[in-house]
């Protein structure tokens, strides 16, 4: 297949959850056999390292009364390309899409509620043009690949043919993390931004003051942005702000740790189900998750993942069970194979298969 993924203004020059995400998905696409090319308007046409072999088309955006026109160049680039089916990282309407989703059989992957997200991150004016907008998208595209079943549910009335894949990870990318010595202490990581509010740093620090014995490294938040989203009051001082690293940074403070943290604030978004990208990190060094919200791909029960309430109420109830699951896990590992559904392999071989579908492809390697 000729597959155009288009992206919605993402910027792709450096290493970043989304980058990072499309190279996972490609490089099964490519290996395969099938023509993959990335097609987006982005802030800058640097593209990130990671992302080779795949080919891009990107257009600076511009200032907003360009972006009309460059918007309208993309979709034509994308039909010059002829591809079998457009693969859409779904965000909002942009000129010519509707046109040219009717025009190609169009997949759009959906990674969030923008009803409930977007009021919280874009300004009331931006909210407004999506909501007046957004349906002439989602109403052109022929499909939906949505990361949780809770999306599905909530794109349901669309009438969409629909396939949940929830994120997934190179587990061959990452090496199985030995357990430090129970010795060391407790040490925990946390992988966060405080623009993105249902990560909920400020329950981090609420751990880390329940659990004053225990360092708690948190990546992606300076203390400038600690002063953005928590207030003046300082972070507690076993927790240790180190600001965006990329993963060769990040991943040796991941190896030391006893056990990782994911999402904690989800409630935010008035959601429930997520599959972080973070959170298959995590799990693909062998590191045990507390996560506040129900994970797509972790079976009810599994001891590997505490799951803590998804809502704002004090976690000081919680104390003992945090404190007994990590006595549990000190000097242990999540073992591969508990994990080995993760795995892009398999997640990939099912999106093609449903691409494959859509457009209406007979055989696909």
């Amino acid at each position: 297949m000729r597959i155009a993924y288009l992206g919605q203004m993402a910027d792709v020059s450096g290493e970043n959850g989304i980058s990072k995400k499309i190279r996972g998905q490609t490089v099964p696409w490519l290996r395969r056999g099938h023509q993959v090319r990335y097609f987006s308007l982005v802030p800058t046409t640097a593209v990130w390292s990671g992302l080779t072999p795949l080919e891009t088309e990107l257009v600076t955006r511009g200032r907003f009364g360009l972006r009309l026109w460059r918007s309208l160049a993309l979709a034509r680039r994308i039909r010059t390309w002829q591809p079998d089916v457009i693969y859409f990282r779904y965000a909002y309407h942009s000129a010519g899409l509707p046109a040219l989703f009717r025009a190609v059989p169009t997949v759009a992957e959906l990674n969030s509620d923008d009803l409930t997200e977007y009021p919280i991150t874009l300004s009331p004016a931006k909210v407004a043009y999506h909501r007046v907008t957004r349906n002439r998208v989602l109403r052109s595209v022929a499909a939906f690949a949505p990361v949780t079943h809770e999306l599905a549910l909530r794109f349901a009335h669309f009438g969409r043919p629909t396939k949940v894949i929830a994120n997934g990870i190179a587990l061959e990318d990452f090496p199985e993390a030995a357990a430090p010595a129970p010795a060391t202490g407790v040490r925990l990581l946390f992988i966060g931004q405080s623009g993105s509010p249902w990560h909920g740093i400020e329950r981090v620090a609420e751990l880390a003051l329940m659990f004053p014995d225990a360092v708690f490294d948190l990546v992606g938040c300076t203390t400038g942005d600690w002063q953005c989203s928590v207030g003046t009051t300082p972070p507690p001082s076993n927790l240790r702000l180190h600001g965006m690293l990329p993963r060769e940074r990040y991943e040796p403070l991941l190896c030391r740790a006893t056990a990782a943290i994911g999402t904690m604030a989800l409630y935010r978004k008035k959601m429930d189900e997520a599959c972080p990208l973070k959170v298959r990190e995590y799990l693909a060094l062998g590191l045990p998750v507390i996560g506040a919200y129900r994970d797509t791909d972790i079976p009810e029960g599994s001891d590997y993942f505490l799951r803590l309430p998804n809502d704002g109420a004090p976690l000081a109830p919680h104390r003992d069970a945090i404190a007994g699951w990590l006595s549990r896990w000190q000097g242990r590992r999540v073992p591969r194979k508990a994990i080995q559904h993760l795995d892009h392999d398999g997640k990939e071989a099912q999106r093609l298969a449903f691409l494959a579908r859509i457009a209406g492809v007979s055989k696909i390697p």
